[in-house]
């Protein structure tokens, strides 16, 4: 069947045996969680302000080179960045289109935890600097975004769809922006293409279609970054780690870019010496597949340790512990089924900006429930124990 394929890309040697990504906390989370809900008064103001200073079609140009050459792959941009560059010029530009007023020490500490940017592709790709903007804003998703033309007008936006005028979002952070910052990178991996083993009796678990009920990202905010999480025993403890991820930042077959609600195609959740390996650390154990939109580092949840851990506790008492799944021997070769799972503590990395990631949900197989949906066979379990959608998943 498959053959084993590795290539060394920068990776440590565990990364096909099963040991986990970094998961221990360095921080408190729900610190850098605040620091966002108080910039939150500031922020529409902000919006209002940079409307008004990009009436001036020379500091339109500014604006328009610090976007060209932001290292970031949607062009974002600080928002105190872009204000203290070429010697403040941008503050001294908001200061004299709103009567001179200097920023205030709020607007000023907002700014470092505000990004700025033209998240819809057809917009960064049509404006050149010209005065057809509109200066949009919004906060967690769900809000009505709201956007200022170059005069200060206020209005309402369409929370589903962009208006034909170019829009630069002014919203919360939620990227690594600033001076020294790099463009993420993808995650490396060493199982590239067909990473399972040989013979009709193994195989790989790939994801081949997802469905989601939500984008769970605004289009003001750019495009979702969905990833999968395998989550598995941590040595010998009641606790998680993860063993792998796909998403957009992965690399060879486990890269998937799901941009709307609806995907299909071919991803590689865990190969067949991941899963090996897995198996011989942790006889008998499960793996959970966690679905998120990830807002911050790839790879790590970033969020509340007590909102994730109540949406595992709910989901697996939702389908009495039966919230894993395990490869078995089944037909020619394996499959995945569901499996009990005792582990409910993972620990969430500390968000070194200021986002927080929306934990879509634990993936249970459908037979435990008592929703089936043709051509998927797994249910995306969230918050209060709802299906925010689902998935097929194989083994081959």
């Amino acid at each position: 069947m498959a053959s084993h394929r590795f290539i060394p890309l920068l990776i440590l040697a565990a990364a096909c045996a099963g040991e986990g990504l970094p998961t221990a906390p360095s921080g408190d989370p729900d610190a850098s969680l605040n620091a966002a809900a108080a910039a939150a008064p500031a922020r529409e103001q902000l919006a209002r302000r940079l409307a008004l200073a990009l009436a001036e079609p020379a500091f339109r140009a500014h604006l328009r080179a610090q976007l060209d050459t932001s290292s970031h792959d949607e062009g974002k941009v600080r928002l105190a960045d872009l204000l203290a560059v070429s010697g403040g010029r941008g503050l001294q530009v908001l200061a004299r289109a709103d009567g001179g007023r200097a920023l205030t020490a709020g607007e000023r500490r907002a700014s470092e935890v505000i990004e700025v940017y033209l998240p819809v592709p057809a917009h960064r790709r049509a404006w050149r600097g010209d005065a057809d903007l509109l200066v949009g804003t919004i906060g967690a998703d769900g809000e009505v975004p709201v956007a200022f033309d170059l005069h200060g007008r206020r209005v309402a936006l369409d929370p589903d769809a962009p208006p034909a005028s170019p829009v630069l979002a002014v919203v919360p952070l939620e990227s690594e922006l600033g001076p020294g910052a790099r463009s993420r990178p993808r995650l490396a991996t060493a199982c590239v293409t067909e990473c399972g083993g040989t013979g009709s009796s193994v195989g790989s678990l790939y994801l081949t279609a997802s469905h989601l009920r939500e984008s769970f990202e605004s289009w003001l905010k750019g495009k979702p970054e969905l990833e999968v999480l395998v989550l598995g025993q941590k040595g010998a403890s009641d606790s998680l780690t993860s063993y792998q991820c796909a998403g957009e930042r992965g690399t060879g077959a486990y890269y998937f870019d799901q941009n709307s609600l609806d995907w299909s195609g071919s991803a590689l959740i865990m190969s067949r010496a991941q899963l090996d390996a897995y198996n011989a650390q942790h006889p008998g154990q499960a793996l959970r597949l966690f679905f998120m939109e990830d807002d911050d580092t790839p790879c790590q949840i970033r969020a509340n340790n007590a909102d994730l851990r109540e949406l595992i506790t709910t989901v697996d008492s939702l389908v009495r512990g039966y919230a894993g799944g395990k490869d078995v021997p089944g037909g020619l070769g394996s499959i995945y089924q569901h499996f009990a799972i005792a582990q409910k503590i993972y620990s969430v990395v500390a968000s070194a900006i200021k986002s927080n990631d929306d934990l879509i949900g634990n993936a249970v197989e459908d037979v435990v429930t008592t929703e089936r949906y043709p051509g998927y066979n797994w249910i995306i379990k969230g918050e209060d124990g709802r299906t925010n959608g689902y998935v097929k998943l194989q083994m081959r």
